[in-house]
């Protein structure tokens, strides 16, 4: 059974036993992501020109698109405390760079 993401939450919330949704949380973020996008502070091709996004040519961007996804959880820190960084990036933009400097390790 393959289920789109807003079925998908559905489901986890309704038989998840540590899982909730916040439904005013929800509300509160797609106002802010719908006004920064009106303001064009941000934009769509913000993520897909990415530096540390894969090619759709790569053969294997579906093996990063994979890890990354696995681990793109949670980016939520304290107020003032110091955010977790790679190469200057913070939150899912570091953990991009991380993927990619862990790719080119190897």
């Amino acid at each position: 059974m393959t289920l789109m993401p807003k079925e998908s939450a559905k489901m986890i919330d309704f038989c998840s036993k540590n899982v909730s949704v916040e439904e005013e949380g929800i509300k509160n973020l797609a106002y802010m992501i719908f006004k920064a996008l009106n303001d064009h502070k941000i934009s769509v091709n913000n993520f897909s020109q990415c530096e540390f996004h894969p090619s759709f040519e790569d053969p294997k961007a579906v093996d990063w698109i994979f890890v990354l996804d696995t681990l793109n959880y949670s980016f939520w820190n304290k107020t003032n405390c110091p955010k977790w960084t790679v190469n200057g990036h913070t939150g899912y933009f570091a953990l991009c760079a991380a993927i990619k400097r862990a790719i080119n390790v190897s």
